[in-house]
């Protein structure tokens, strides 16, 4: 896990650059329709539906972070598109063809590919589209009126998009938002085998990363919210995640702070779930991550003994650093007993 306070590593556009976001190059090939192979097209003009597509593309920067394994051909297929653009129609069909692994289980559909420039940066996108038994017909007879008759009824349900990765490449490999929709908490077996890709952390990991935001979230608030919350927090937390296997950004927020989460609390709440990468994120909840409820306890090798009260864990803080601990307490005061 990054550092306290570190973001968790992915492609982020400011605002500024998803208002420049452009589609430089765009394709997409029928995958999945009961044939042994896609049907693969050498051009399809994006006509008048770039602003819908590069919607679709922004909406998939609130998803799941993944990180590249290191043979990962997908990455490879990439980097050759980066180094000549001229590939990207023969590396697009390559990646269709590695896709159309079908055996009954996948609605058809059309796998898109694009890459994008905003602001001297290039990503790209893999959406995968379900869409129905229309397609076959229209596949057979021009690319032009696929993408017509395709793009009408996924701007009419924009969740027909089922899986889409959007990528920015580097030295090291690459980050990855993806979103699956048929594994909302993280990603299906198939789409990570295509893709090649390893979740950036843990659950163990982000969910250690959450309670840290919520402790920031609470502290900054703690005088408008009642002892229950303010106190009480990680008894509600731990009641939170035994009902719910998953996190969800919002409703974990409705679920801890009810009635008293107003619009303050809310901002503070989406600026530490930023702060952290978990924005958009859904992972399951690790309990053994989770801080321990009640009272903590310590005794030190030189008989020092030290409780630390559930309300003040915040303030406590226990480092390893080599062979020793680091215990620090942050406080008011100190008094002699």
């Amino acid at each position: 896990m990054p550092d306290e306070g570190a973001v968790i590593s992915m492609p982020v556009l400011t605002a500024q650059e998803r208002e420049m976001l452009r589609v430089e190059s765009f394709i997409f090939h029928a995958v999945h329709h009961g044939r042994p192979a896609p049907t693969l097209f050498n051009e399809v003009p994006i006509g008048d539906f770039e602003q819908f597509f590069v919607g679709r593309v922004i909406d998939t920067l609130k998803g799941n972070r993944f990180t590249f394994n290191d043979r990962s051909t997908t990455l490879q297929a990439l980097r050759d598109i980066d180094a000549d653009p001229a590939m990207f129609v023969a590396v697009s069909k390559e990646l269709a063809t590695a896709f159309h692994d079908d055996d009954g289980r996948f609605k058809q559909g059309i796998l898109i590919v694009l890459s994008l420039v905003t602001n001297g940066r290039r990503l790209y996108s893999l959406i995968k589209y379900d869409y129905g038994d229309r397609v076959l017909g229209v596949v057979e007879q021009d690319a032009v009126a696929l993408l017509t008759a395709v793009a009408k009824p996924l701007t009419e349900n924009k969740k027909s998009l089922q899986k889409s990765a959007l990528i920015e490449l580097s030295e090291a490999g690459g980050d990855l938002v993806v979103i699956d929709h048929s594994e909302r908490s993280g990603i299906t077996n198939f789409f990570r085998d295509f893709l090649e890709v390893t979740r950036s952390h843990s659950d163990a990991e982000m969910t250690t990363a959450l309670t840290k935001s919520l402790l920031r979230t609470i502290q900054a608030h703690a005088a408008e919210l009642p002892d229950e919350i303010a106190t009480g927090w990680r008894q509600k937390l731990d009641g939170i995640v035994r009902r719910r296997q998953n996190f969800d950004e919002d409703q974990l927020f409705a679920d801890l702070f009810g009635a008293h989460g107003s619009e303050g609390i809310k901002d503070t709440y989406d600026m530490q779930m930023v702060t952290a990468g978990l924005d958009g994120q859904s992972f399951r909840f690790n309990r053994d991550a989770l801080p321990i409820v009640g009272p903590q306890k310590f005794r030190t090798t030189e008989g020092i003994e030290i409780t630390v009260p559930e309300a003040a864990a915040g303030t406590f803080e226990k480092v390893k650093e080599g062979n020793t601990y680091v215990i620090t307490i942050r406080t008011n005061s100190v008094v002699l007993k």
